[in-house]
């Protein structure tokens, strides 16, 4: 079976472009908004989380195992375009069945991403012997992200105002189109001689066919006491990020006018893209440094939900800037900890296990929601962030072997004879 094509040097920025197109979405700061115009209830607003997270639990490991054994760039351009139709349905046939069918093909694009990026990217980085500069490279992604979703409510606020929700919903269904060409673009070879790579141990066998490759990463995610541990931990950090989902009602319920409810949501984005790039440059912190971090970023998520006021905004995005931190610094004790030949497979069962964690966090809140506001919703989850807290902060902190950050240097020009490496 051949390998998934991995990215090379010039193919790092198409990772970026895709990411910033999947991501600058208008219509991701206002779609809670436009459901609830609709006559969509707080409680059936969690029903409606819980459809697009039990989507993305059932179809996470399998999909991680697509992108092991076929082409990860055609893995994300279907990812980029199921979430396509997903906005077209919302915007054209605003109804609760609408987001519904919304909410599934969203979880399947987000399953098909999970996991599949990571991988194209660590694999293309260790092919050309750069796989120390992953965590440098990912927090970029990540900051990429937040500074995409930031822009997006930046430029929500006139498109509302000029179209309305319709506006968005367009907007963001061009976008995610156009991420289509960008994920295919990673499938083609980049321009120039290829750089050799460094010599490497002799790979494994990979598993010939579908259930082979699920089997094995199964098997290293389950058995390998190192890779288990990165698993969950990496799980927990992902799956109490969903809470993002109710800053727009929050932001309402504040006093926020509709239309500078995207200004409002910001603070926490840009705070996100802040935390990417630190967690660059922290990917070998300890769990008893991550245990404080939490700890105070619980605390600020609590605080900031439970002023009543925009201002508590502030305290909700230190917390986000801490989270954001933390899932670079587990995402790359994950990476460096797999090494067998399903990686994708592996990375997808931690994503498995955040929509876990947040399913039960949205069924939960939807629980709460009939006797609770958003402000108390909010403020609940600071419990699990510092129950994880007190959890790092009592277990043995083992060694993490992740590798020292790598300078930003171009790869050794190609040896004589060096063969080239295909996407």
């Amino acid at each position: 079976m051949p390998q998934p094509p991995s990215p090379g040097p010039c193919r790092v920025g198409l990772v970026y472009l895709y990411t910033g197109l999947t991501e600058l979405l208008p219509l991701h700061a206002v779609y809670a908004l436009l459901m609830t115009s609709h006559g969509v209830s707080t409680g059936e607003l969690s029903v409606l989380f819980a459809v697009w997270t039990v989507t993305t639990f059932v179809c996470e490991v399998p999909s991680g195992a697509l992108a092991d054994r076929f082409p990860r760039h055609r893995v994300l351009a279907a990812a980029a375009l199921a979430q396509c139709t997903g906005f077209t349905l919302w915007t054209a046939l605003p109804s609760l069945g609408a987001f519904a069918a919304g909410f599934v093909l969203w979880g399947a694009g987000t399953a098909l991403t999970s996991g599949t990026l990571q991988s194209l990217l660590y694999d293309g980085l260790a092919a050309e012997g750069r796989a120390g500069q992953y965590a440098r490279v990912s927090s970029r992604v990540a900051a990429v992200q937040a500074c995409s979703v930031a822009a997006s409510s930046l430029a929500a606020t006139p498109l509302v105002l000029l179209g309305g929700y319709p506006a968005t919903g367009w907007v963001s269904v061009l976008l995610t189109l156009l991420a289509v060409p960008a994920a295919l673009g990673l499938g083609r070879r980049a321009p120039g001689p290829v750089p050799a790579a460094l010599p490497e141990p002799e790979p494994e066998p990979v598993p010939q066919g579908y259930a082979a490759v699920l089997r094995a990463g199964l098997a290293e995610a389950r058995g390998t006491p190192r890779v288990r541990s990165a698993v969950l931990l990496a799980a927990a950090l992902t799956g109490l990020g969903v809470v993002d989902e109710y800053l727009p009602v929050l932001a309402r319920e504040a006093g926020t006018p509709a239309a500078a409810v995207p200004l409002l949501l910001l603070l926490p984005w840009a705070a996100m893209a802040a935390g990417g790039f630190a967690g660059g440059r922290m990917a070998g912190a300890g769990d008893r440094l991550l245990a404080v971090l939490l700890g105070a970023g619980g605390a600020a998520l609590a605080a900031g939900a439970l002023t009543g006021r925009p201002a508590g905004f502030l305290g909700i995005a230190a917390f986000y800037w801490v989270l954001r931190l933390a899932q670079i610094v587990a995402d790359t004790r994950l990476q460096h900890a797999i090494s067998g030949p399903a990686r994708a497979t592996v990375t997808s069962v931690a994503g498995l296990g955040a929509q876990a964690v947040a399913l039960a966090v949205f069924l939960t809140l939807g629980l709460a929601a009939r006797w609770a506001s958003a402000a108390v919703l909010v403020a609940l989850t600071a419990v699990p962030v510092l129950l994880l807290a007190v959890r790092l902060a009592l277990r043995p902190d083992p060694a993490h072997h992740v590798p020292p950050p790598q300078p930003d240097e171009p790869p050794p020009p190609a040896r004589t004879g060096a063969v080239e490496r295909h996407s």
